[in-house]
C-alpha cells in the first residue's frame, strides 16, 4: 500500500515538473500560443496513453505502476486546460 502511495506522489511530481519543462520553453518562443497549444496536445496524447498503460497495470495487478500512470498526467492535464482557457479566451 505504501508504495503505491508513493508511486501516485511521485506521478504528480514528475508530471509538474514535465509539464513546467515545457511550458517555459513555449513561453520562451517568438509563438507562445501555438507553443502553449502544442504543449496542452502533447499533454493530452500522453494522459490517454498514460491512462491506458496504467489500466493495462492495474488489471495485471502491478498497483504501484498505475498508480504512477495515473498521477503522471494529473497537474499537466489541469495546469493544460487553466492555461488554454488563459490564453484563448
Amino acid at each position: 500500500m505504501r508504495a503505491t502511495i508513493v508511486a501516485g506522489l511521485g506521478g504528480l511530481v514528475i508530471g509538474h515538473v514535465l509539464w513546467l519543462v515545457g511550458i517555459k520553453l513555449a513561453s520562451n518562443s517568438q509563438s507562445v500560443s501555438f507553443w502553449v497549444l502544442m504543449v496542452a496536445g502533447i499533454s493530452f496524447a500522453l494522459a490517454l496513453a498514460g491512462g491506458v498503460f496504467g489500466w493495462v497495470c492495474y488489471r495485471r495487478k502491478a498497483f504501484a505502476k498505475a498508480a504512477f500512470s495515473w498521477g503522471l498526467p494529473i497537474s499537466p492535464l489541469l495546469f493544460s486546460v487553466a492555461v488554454l482557457g488563459v490564453t484563448y479566451l
